[in-house]
């Protein structure tokens, strides 16, 4: 696998994490600011998202790195 691919493996999956992390909170009820009972945020969704974020971060830096050297 090219570092390209590699790179762009890492945005999607990190999109899809943080897309799925979105939609289970809005199923747990965090629609708005403005309800009483939204769910709290659970230190595993923290690292969830984080993870996620670094691993598309990750992604964009390694692609703008491949494609500055020229790889894949």
């Amino acid at each position: 696998m090219t570092p390209r691919a590699i790179a762009i493996t890492l945005i999607w999956v990190g999109a899809l994490v943080l897309l799925g992390l979105l939609l289970h909170r809005f199923t747990r009820g965090a629609w708005s600011l403005e309800d009483e009972d939204i769910p709290t945020i659970t230190l595993r969704q923290k690292l969830l998202a984080g993870l996620a974020l670094a691993a598309a971060c990750g992604g964009i830096g390694l692609f703008v790195w491949s494609w500055q050297h020229g790889l894949g």
